[in-house]
């Protein structure tokens, strides 16, 4: 479960508090003890609204993705 909070703390720290609407990822790969991850979000759409889609994974030091999923935010105007 570290892995899911980490990958939506990305999230909170890159757009802040109050925005998120939609979250979920699932785990494609096991996370082992000592690995090293990096989380990253892609905007993949931005609605007139200011809704933003962004598709997020978190890979381990191999490059391999452990984690995917997306998001749904609605930033400030």
């Amino acid at each position: 479960m570290l892995t899911m909070g980490m990958t939506g703390r990305l999230l909170t720290d890159w757009l802040g508090d109050g925005v998120l609407r939609e979250y979920g990822v699932r785990f494609v790969k096991q996370v082992w003890p000592g690995d090293s991850l990096t989380a990253k979000g892609t905007v993949t759409a931005i609605g007139d609204d200011g809704t933003v889609e962004i598709e997020v994974v978190t890979k381990n030091q191999n490059g391999e993705p452990v984690v995917a999923g997306s998001a749904r935010a609605v930033l400030p105007r």
